[in-house]
């Protein structure tokens, strides 16, 4: 890494564009684009029209590229000062380091514990400037719930959550944007969040209509405390009342192994039974198969209700899944080959 013992030195604007691109290792158009679309850094022009690096200046930008390696958003990187940078670095060094060791990594939040009620707490990551100053009251009074932590809207919050566990996400921002939509989405897949719950000042139709295909719960602000207190039980108690159930189905469900001519076929091929029971059991088969469909839909579409629609389309899948076994094996007692299984000799 380029470095300098003396900071006015280390400050003298002295590489072209092609010497700093080499030296951090990447091409000289993509260092253009970080610098034109990001403002990565800020080099000098000189009298002959060329654009001069700092070591200060190469020493962020080998940073950058760093993080860049290990996942980061150039676009949030390039808020992030130096200094800060390079402790983003360290961090992920020895955490790499550690993985590498196969010892188990500390904590970033509190280990997950039970209520007294036996359910398992559910972890609560707060966002927004002043999210935890408005709402810790109302939220130490909701048992069973655990604040994991609280981050501003800052670039520097979504890098610091790299071991932060949370099962839930609830954001309290002003206006939001669909840059914010992308954010939220991105904190929410590093913390483990199945649920998001945000509530905001102001929001167009296609903001609103991208947070809920998120399954966000949305609220408008101002919020009274009852309200938000009312929403975090009902997400709450969705969450903890089919996380369990979720946890003892496999998943996914096995894929449809018949369509809609198969289990015409199958019926028609099976004269020897005397009542319709093959007729039924297509007939279940075929409306589990859509309620599945109706489930994962819901899923997406009624963000209050995420988690029990999540339970219903795996509870469905699975009880398609075994009527369309169960259906094979009368097919297959009945001499009718069936898809994808021999029929016994």
């Amino acid at each position: 890494m380029i470095d300098s013992t003396d900071p006015v030195d280390a400050g003298m604007p002295r590489y072209r564009s092609s010497a700093a691109a080499r030296m951090v290792n990447i091409p000289v158009a993509t260092l253009r684009v970080w610098e034109r679309r990001y403002n990565v850094v800020g080099p000098t022009q000189a009298p002959s029209g060329h654009r001069l690096y700092s070591s200060q200046d190469v020493r962020r930008l080998v940073l950058i590229k760093q993080l860049v390696n290990k996942g980061h958003a150039i676009g949030m990187l390039a808020r992030v000062e130096t200094p800060r940078l390079q402790d983003l670095v360290n961090e992920a060094e020895q955490t790499e380091s550690v993985l590498a060791r196969g010892i188990p990594l500390p904590a970033g939040a509190p280990a997950r514990a039970s209520s007294a009620s036996g359910s398992p707490v559910v972890r609560l990551l707060l966002v927004g400037t002043g999210a935890s100053a408005r709402w810790g009251d109302a939220l130490r009074g909701i048992e069973g719930l655990q604040v994991v932590g609280s981050v501003d809207d800052s670039a520097v919050s979504e890098l610091a959550l790299q071991q932060v566990q949370a099962d839930m996400v609830l954001a309290d921002l002003g206006a939001v944007h669909m840059e914010s939509v992308d954010w939220l989405s991105r904190m929410v897949r590093t913390v483990g969040a199945r649920q998001m719950i945000v509530i905001y000042g102001f929001a167009n139709t296609q903001v609103q209509e991208a947070l809920r295909a998120r399954a966000a719960v949305l609220r408008r602000s101002p919020l009274a405390p009852d309200e938000f207190r009312q929403t975090v039980l009902e997400t709450v108690r969705g969450w903890r009342s089919v996380s369990q159930a979720l946890l003892s189905l496999p998943d996914p469900a096995p894929a449809p192994r018949f369509d809609t001519s198969d289990l015409v076929a199958l019926t028609a091929a099976m004269p020897k039974v005397a009542c319709e029971c093959p007729k039924h059991m297509a007939e279940l088969i075929t409306m589990l198969g859509q309620f599945e469909a109706y489930s994962a839909d819901c899923e997406s579409r009624q963000p209050a209700d995420v988690a029990l629609h999540a339970y219903l389309y795996r509870v469905a899948g699975h009880a398609r899944a075994l009527m369309e076994e169960a259906l094979a094996t009368v097919a297959q007692a009945e001499g009718v080959t069936v898809p994808g299984r021999k029929v016994a000799a």
